[in-house]
């Protein structure tokens, strides 16, 4: 059974850490592709600083190479606020045969229980969590924690043998970069080179990209 990988964000910008991300979830998993999808009205956090078009040309440049890595526009696309439910219901309806994998760090994993309707997540995908090697794996909240013991498995086979229910957890070098690190450090006109692809960089250079605000 194919395993899709999916990564959403505002990438506002991308960054290395999100590349990294994707491509560590694809080789441990053996990810046949993921499909990076911005979002377009976050419903927990601002409206991102660059448009729509910017972020999805950035994206689209800074993962050019990379094999099996894709951008997936929906939201983009949609009138409404970006809900990861309804984003897999549109995946589920697509992909009807694939295991559709949402790959969350631990600190997004860990606030899942604020999510509209978050229990039914699984429904229409496993969950991949990302710790950071030696992270601590603390659990606020007890339907949170109930939840985990509910649905984790240590088998990776099962990703492969259902379409999806699994919240399975593994460990990622994660790069210590943020977007609105480097919005900031752009705003103030610091060296932003070591977090970005070389193309994205120039793209942001080249359209005067958070400049004015961060």
């Amino acid at each position: 059974m194919p395993l899709i990988g999916i990564l959403g964000g505002t990438f506002d910008p991308i960054h290395n850490g999100h590349i990294r991300l994707a491509l560590e979830a694809k080789e441990q998993l053996s990810l046949d592709q993921v499909r990076l999808i911005p979002l377009n009205f976050p419903p927990h956090r601002s409206t991102p600083v660059a448009s729509a078009d910017h972020r999805r040309t950035m994206i689209e440049l800074a993962i050019s190479s990379e094999e099996n890595l894709c951008v997936d526009i929906r939201e983009l696309d949609s009138d409404e606020i970006s809900y990861s439910i309804n984003t897999l219901k549109s995946l589920r309806q697509e992909f009807t045969e694939d295991a559709i994998c949402l790959i969350l760090g631990r600190d997004a994993f860990n606030k899942i229980d604020s999510w509209k309707d978050w229990e039914e997540l699984l429904d229409y995908a496993h969950i991949i969590v990302a710790n950071r090697p030696g992270e601590l794996d603390k659990v606020e909240s007890k339907d949170l924690e109930q939840w985990i013991k509910q649905h984790q498995s240590n088998q990776f086979a099962s990703l492969k043998e259902n379409l999806s229910g699994s919240l399975y957890f593994i460990d990622i070098p994660m790069l210590d970069i943020s977007s609105s690190m480097i919005r900031q450090k752009t705003l103030q006109h610091e060296a932003i080179d070591e977090f970005l692809p070389p193309s994205t960089l120039t793209y942001i250079k080249d359209n005067h990209l958070y400049l004015d605000t961060a």
